[in-house]
């Protein structure tokens, strides 16, 4: 009777251990399988423009937004954009209007937990922009009569003007819905080269924004929400 206890025993025990080492083998199978990175193009657009065309009336903007992965944390980054700004100050009166371009890349500074794909990046942009700007009227300061300024009602057009700089980018993008991303970039930009008109600075470029006399670094946020198109997927490096 007792052997035949110590056998049941016995038994009980071989098949705990068969059950745990099945188990086992199967947390091992799963966690071998490998984990696949898509690759694809993201188009997106730069919502933070249609914002600021609500709270700024004399301002209107588009701005087209996309990568593509060419490595598993290594993406290459283009932005095409259109600008329009009436700008009004107790100096000058005057338009800006023109188009610009950027490339760069990003690299994916996060860790992705098994299922993710979000991205926290850094990365550059070089910018080019061609754009016209017309001054419609300007203010000559007089110190001597300071309640009768001299304002001069002049139209006059510069035509075929560029700019380019470069741009450091930090940003961050979140899958929302399956290959649906939203993101928010802040940037840090430096004016390399630019084309002023004579008697008159650009104080607005198309793409780098607001541009302060003698001083060549600019600042810009970026609101955008892109689409992904998977072209294939790839096993993940560890």
């Amino acid at each position: 009777m007792k052997k035949m206890y110590m056998l049941k025993y016995f038994i009980s025990i071989l098949f705990i251990a068969y059950n745990f080492t099945g188990f086992s083998q199967e947390d091992i199978t799963l966690d071998s399988i490998p984990i696949k990175t898509t690759y694809g193009i993201k188009i997106g657009l730069d919502i933070s423009k249609q914002i600021r065309m609500l709270t700024e009336p004399d301002y209107k903007g588009i701005v087209f937004t996309g990568d593509y992965r060419i490595l598993d944390k290594l993406f290459i980054a283009a932005e095409f954009g259109s600008e329009e700004k009436k700008t009004i100050n107790e100096v000058l009166d005057f338009n800006t209007n023109g188009n610009f371009l950027k490339l760069g890349v990003n690299y994916n500074v996060y860790n992705n937990r098994k299922g993710l794909d979000n991205e926290i990046y850094v990365g550059f942009r070089y910018g080019i922009a061609k754009f016209n700007q017309k001054l419609n009227s300007y203010t000559i300061y007089d110190l001597d009569h300071y309640w009768n300024q001299n304002n001069v009602n002049s139209i006059t057009d510069f035509n075929d003007l560029t700019a380019n700089w470069f741009e450091l980018v930090l940003g961050f993008n979140a899958e929302i819905l399956k290959n649906t991303y939203m993101g928010i970039s802040l940037r840090l930009n430096r004016l390399l080269n630019q084309k002023s008109p004579e008697n008159f600075s650009n104080l607005y470029i198309p793409g780098f924004n607001k541009v302060l006399e003698e001083n060549n670094f600019g600042v810009g946020i970026t609101y955008s929400i892109f689409y992904q198109i998977p072209i294939f997927k790839k096993n993940k490096k560890n």
